[in-house]
């Protein structure tokens, strides 16, 4: 799945979470976001930067929705994952038996865990994180380069709690 398709899929308070834990975090990452914004949708940067945080995020959704932002996309959800998420990360990557770092990184892969492995560690993800955080991770997660694993993207196709939608996911936050 492209994460560009995730900002149309997910509720506007997570869009804007998003991008405001972005802007907290990383204001180089975040000026990125506000150019692009600016360029795709021919308005000033000063006069984007005026709107209402909630208003420009919006407009920026618009943007990061198109595939063209794909590579910005990743990075963003990327970011916020690792600095808004890291405990959830280290969850699964613990149930797992993958060595990470404190932020929930891994230098490498192992090769494909058995199906159960991956169900036990999903239930215990579930069990503690909201629904669309889970489901927004595991999808990037998957994608990563050295990932790709075939069980996992099953799991992710089959459970209708890692679905997105808005209707399905407006109260899978809490």
């Amino acid at each position: 799945m492209a994460t560009c398709t995730l900002w149309q899929e997910i509720p506007e308070e997570l869009v804007h979470e998003v991008l405001l834990a972005v802007r907290e975090s990383d204001k180089r990452l975040y000026r990125v976001v506000v150019e692009l914004t600016s360029r795709r949708l021919g308005i000033r940067q000063a006069k984007l930067l005026e709107m209402p945080k909630l208003e420009r995020h919006q407009l920026s959704r618009r943007v990061l929705s198109l595939p063209e932002s794909e590579t910005l996309s990743s990075h963003l959800f990327s970011h916020w994952l690792v600095h808004q998420r890291a405990p959830m990360l280290c969850a699964w990557l613990d149930a797992l038996g993958i060595s990470h770092d404190a932020d929930g990184v891994v230098e490498e892969f192992p090769q494909e865990p058995p199906a159960e492995k991956l169900r036990d560690a999903l239930e215990g993800l579930l069990a503690r994180f909201p629904s669309l955080d889970v489901a927004i991770y595991l999808r990037l997660f998957n994608e990563i380069e050295d990932v790709g694993w075939k069980g996992l993207e099953e799991i992710l196709s089959a459970d209708e709690r890692l679905q997105f939608g808005r209707q399905a996911t407006s109260g899978a936050r809490g």
